[in-house]
């Protein structure tokens, strides 16, 4: 390559050199929850410009990294996705995108522990936690797109989102319907939960999870910019339960269960994480509330010791149960 280079009289004349050095784009990763929720945000970063590079997809090898590297009793969520990273970065990926959500739970310290961890292993990557406040200068950043080119991916890629999460959210009308609670990652993941919304249509039920990506924008951000929702009745009631803020998705989930419950849903299951302080808070309420309404309740906490083969006994044992009940 060639460089120009000034000479005494000002004039410019060729002269070899050293090669220019040309910038190299971040090899960008995320961590999964969730397969078509993560490949439609890929998709919307490819879209702006932006050098994704998804990792394998989770394994029982990915949890067993994530479990060697961090707390024997911090929640479940932060080990598959620091797996997620580990071999993220194996592969050659230079650049992480981890959630925060600012709130009053772990996750907002995942991210943290998340880049410690990593480079105490002798890692070397840039980490950006990604937030309401934050998206937008991060993708411009990473992706040196506009701002209004930016926020029309977005508010495309939430519209693909409902799409998808419309289908979770329906009831259905011959068949009993399962509400789903819970930690949001536990819920949306197919690989941590094993797959229980397939599983549930397997054994001739209708899942109606409450817990989506596209409610979690709904009710953390608009909420935030004061759009109406027509579950105001059900969050006012909800918050009832609590003196304040509690972090996770508590408040949700109850708000959820009690218009659940309201609409005569068939059965509940909980899913949440193992010692997930907002989902074991809630424990009581949620037991009195399904109680209270003759509502049978399944509580599902997942860690890495849990075993599909239990958990699909469990569940088949429910659905039969509620079948019964019906008859």
């Amino acid at each position: 390559m060639f460089a120009l280079k000034k000479t005494s009289d000002q004039s410019s004349t060729l002269t070899t050199s050293v090669p220019l050095k040309l910038h190299k784009p971040p090899k960008v990763a995320i961590p999964w929850m969730g397969k078509a929720y993560i490949k439609l945000l890929a998709r919307m970063m490819v879209n702006l410009g932006i050098n994704v590079d998804l990792p394998p997809a989770t394994t029982d090898r990915t949890i067993r990294l994530g479990v060697r590297n961090t707390a024997e009793m911090t929640c479940f969520p932060i080990k598959p996705t620091l797996g997620n990273f580990i071999e993220a970065l194996d592969n050659g990926a230079d650049t992480l995108l981890m959630y925060d959500s600012q709130g009053l739970c772990r996750l907002r310290h995942y991210w943290k522990i998340q880049e410690f961890t990593l480079k105490s292993l002798g890692y070397e990557f840039e980490m950006y936690n990604i937030n309401f406040r934050n998206v937008l200068p991060v993708f411009r950043k990473l992706s040196g797109a506009s701002y209004p080119k930016i926020l029309r991916e977005i508010i495309r890629f939430y519209s693909l989102l409902k799409k998808i999460d419309n289908e979770k959210e329906r009831w259905s009308d011959n068949r009993p319907n399962i509400g789903i609670i819970g930690e949001i990652f536990t819920c949306c993941d197919e690989r941590i939960n094993f797959g229980i919304e397939s599983k549930i249509h397997k054994h001739g039920a209708k899942p109606v999870n409450t817990v989506t990506l596209s409610s979690f924008i709904r009710e953390s951000f608009l909420k935030k910019i004061h759009f109406p929702t027509p579950r105001k009745r059900y969050e006012k009631n909800a918050e009832e339960y609590f003196n304040g803020e509690i972090g996770g998705h508590a408040r949700q989930n109850i708000s959820h269960l009690l218009e659940l419950v309201d609409n005569k849903i068939d059965g509940v299951i909980h899913l949440l994480p193992m010692s997930c302080m907002p989902e074991t808070t809630i424990e009581p309420f949620v037991t009195a509330i399904c109680r209270d309404n003759n509502t049978p309740l399944l509580r599902i906490p997942i860690d890495e010791n849990t075993a599909e083969a239990n958990l699909e006994t469990r569940l088949e044992t429910f659905i039969e149960l509620i079948k019964m009940r019906a008859k």
